[in-house]
């Protein structure tokens, strides 16, 4: 029911832009003709950070650490998805699960605000894990993503803790025609198409996008098909086995927006898809036979945006942001269905002012939130020992819950400008309903002595919001906090090359792991620190070379959780042990790109990560896991056989494709080799 709906609203979601477009074409009729077929992508290459300050400005002067991946850049490397980009960026390891993706940045899991068109979190309040990282939010209709390493609670609020990373669709401005794509790849049969149709009317614009992929991503075979019985007992231990594949993923996505000016933009998304996986459960629970049980999630997720602009005078002005998301997600274990449901209202009003002849920024606003949950699932129970269980009595246990919260918000941050150096702070306070009140602060000094030179030094503190479980547990849970410094010195020279040396400390008070089924661990803290290397070498103008190191490391007492081991009839309770996971503590990234001709682009990257620790809750020893390096190639040669018909060739994983990866409770295979082909049409 839930995928017939949204398969009618993508019907009319793509009906809505294309009336819009439809009519801005009517509008512009007196355009001439050369402007109706010409693609147009306006400043496709130009590193414009809007993370920092609330404002687009370059990354080079912005008071962050930032990076910013062009869609020209995405192509020219064969990136499909967001992790695929994030993973070739410093700080970085996406961590391949059974489920999807999982990015650590900087030794900190989960810990990445993802946003999408400048202002609408993409993640769940219910689980931090759960972040339309892969193939759920599709590439075709993004302009650039920008990345920021380091807190930013003051200006995006909670969950801006160690990092941003903000998702830029494209306009009617930057493509003024038709793009469309198909794609074949394997294994896995897969394959995907994509349509983007754009219309710069001049004072209008208007831009909709269409895609769609299947694929089969897990062929694992699973032989706990039965569990759940009548819902009273669970299915006798025999009549549990069988076999079964996870089955096929699939993906859909509309997209679009209207703009009149920089006056308003109405803007949406709407996504559905289905990701069947097989999880296996821990040795030690498994008895004599390896146990693998089927899941899945699926189940549409989208936003409605609004935002507008008005300038008062010539130097201030009012910027209103607005927008509703939703999440109805479905998460099936074997033979049983949880319904989820998340519903996010969020506005919020910027004064932005200039001051001292434009030398200093004010920007400052107010913003509220009101998040609604419907059945967040809350395991009381360890649910891998009920499925290995030969005499189940009873089922897992676990809770369906309903809970709302509100958030309300006062912000504001200052850049002035004073010679060569640029000084910020900024200043939020969050007055929460649910948990108790957050005050976030930054300061930063940015110094540009010479135009080839940068230095950065940046402190900012920020907090996440409590799993679903910790604010149902807790009337007043405490916060988990961070506090980081960095330090960055940069080097660039002209188009020959550029050189960044970062380093950071960071500070996390309060620190929460969670399990699916294990629940929380207690309360902890950790130091991490570490350095970040960033260089690109231009020794031919058809040449660029590019790389980056990332070295952490962390100190602080291992992590706590503390569960119901057995009923006698009450709980009794028992305490475990495990490592702080970080992921690799040591990241690195080589690649090239080669134009030998006017129309062929070839890249490579070669990247490798370090050893990892498989870490569990209830797990009796934690296994190493060596580390693997990977070997990833693309070409592409734009106009083959037709002006705007581009062809792409990439390889992913070319040269190890046995290597392993911490999963949920094992080791499962790192990423498999896989080739595909993709046909892209400008009209």
């Amino acid at each position: 029911m839930k995928r017939k709906t949204a398969q009618i609203v993508l019907l009319a979601l793509a009906a809505l832009f294309a009336s819009g477009l439809s009519l801005m074409a009517a509008s512009g009729e007196a355009a001439s003709e050369e402007n109706d077929t010409i693609l147009m992508f306006v400043g496709e290459d130009i590193e414009v950070l809007s993370l920092a300050s609330r404002r687009e400005e370059g990354v080079w002067q912005a008071p962050a650490v930032g990076q910013v991946i062009t869609r020209n850049v995405f192509w020219k490397q064969g990136v499909k998805t967001v992790s695929q980009a994030l993973e070739m960026a410093p700080g970085f390891y996406m961590a391949r699960k059974e489920w999807g993706s999982e990015a650590y940045l900087r030794g900190i899991p989960d810990s990445v605000l993802l946003l999408y068109d400048n202002l609408v979190p993409m993640g769940s309040d219910v689980t931090k894990t759960l972040q339309p990282l892969d193939y759920e939010l599709s590439l075709a209709p993004v302009k650039r993503m920008e990345i920021v390493r380091g807190p930013g609670s003051v200006l995006w609020g909670p969950d801006a803790f160690a990092g941003i990373v903000n998702v830029v669709p494209m306009t009617g401005k930057d493509l003024d025609g038709v793009e469309a794509g198909a794609l074949y790849g394997g294994p896995g049969d897969h394959g995907s198409v994509y349509v983007n149709m754009g219309r710069d009317g001049g004072e209008w614009d208007g831009f909709l996008s269409l895609s769609g992929r299947t694929i089969q991503e897990d062929d694992t075979t699973c032989n706990i098909v039965r569990f759940w019985g009548d819902g009273k007992k669970a299915y006798p231990y025999e009549d549990r086995f069988g076999e079964e594949q996870p089955g096929r993923s699939h993906y859909l996505e509309a997209s679009g927006n209207l703009s009149y000016k920089d006056w308003f933009t109405l803007s949406g998304l709407i996504s559905d898809y289905k990701r069947p996986y097989a999880i296996s459960g821990p040795e030690e629970s498994s008895g004599e036979q390896d146990l693998t049980w089927p899941e899945s999630r699926s189940g549409p997720f989208g936003f409605v945006k609004l935002e507008a602009k008005r300038k008062l005078d010539p130097s201030s002005g009012v910027r209103f942001a607005g927008y509703c998301n939703w999440m109805d997600l479905e998460y099936d274990i074997i033979d049983r269905t949880l319904d989820q449901e998340e519903k996010r209202f969020y506005g919020e009003l910027i004064y932005d002012r200039t001051f001292f002849a434009r030398k200093g920024i004010f920007t400052g606003g107010a913003a509220y939130r009101k998040t609604d949950v419907r059945n967040a699932p809350i395991w009381k129970s360890y649910f891998p020992d009920y499925v290995a269980q030969e005499k189940t009595t009873f089922l897992p246990l676990y809770t369906l819950e309903t809970y709302d919260d509100r958030l309300w918000s006062l912000f504001g941050q200052y850049t002035h400008r004073m010679g060569d150096f640029d000084f910020s702070v900024g200043l939020r306070n969050d007055d929460h309903a649910q948990y108790k009140d957050a005050l976030s602060y930054n300061a930063g000094i940015v110094w540009n002595p010479w135009s080839e030179w940068m230095f950065k030094a940046l402190y900012g503190t920020a907090y996440r919001t409590p799993f679903a479980r910790q604010l149902l547990g807790d009337e007043t849970p405490d916060l988990e906090e961070i506090e980081t410094l960095n330090l960055q010195i940069g080097w660039k020279h002209s188009e020959k090359g550029e050189l960044n040396v970062c380093g950071f400390a960071s500070k996390i008070e309060n620190h929460l792991m969670e399990d699916p089924y294990a629940g929380l661990s207690k309360p902890n803290h950790q130091k991490l620190y570490g350095v970040e290397l960033t260089g690109r070498f231009s020794p031919f103008r058809d040449l660029d070379i590019s790389a980056n190191l990332t070295l952490q490391n962390n100190s602080g007492p291992d992590e706590t959780y503390r569960y119901i081991k057995y009923w006698d009839p009450d709980p009794h309770y028992e305490e475990l042990n495990f490592p702080y996971d970080t992921g690799p503590k040591r990241l690195f990234n080589l690649m090239a790109t080669w134009r030998p001709g006017d129309r062929v682009t070839l890249f490579a990257r070669l990247g490798y990560h370090s050893s990892t620790q498989l870490v569990y809750p209830r797990a009796d020893a934690f296994q190493h896991i060596p580390g693997a390096w990977v070997l990833n190639m693309a070409a592409t040669v734009r106009d083959i056989l037709l002006p705007g018909l581009d062809l792409q060739i990439s390889i992913r994983n070319l040269t190890n494709n046995h290597y392993e990866t911490a999963g949920t409770y094992r080791t499962i295979s790192g990423e498999p080799f896989t080739a595909e082909v993709i046909l892209r049409k400008r009209w």
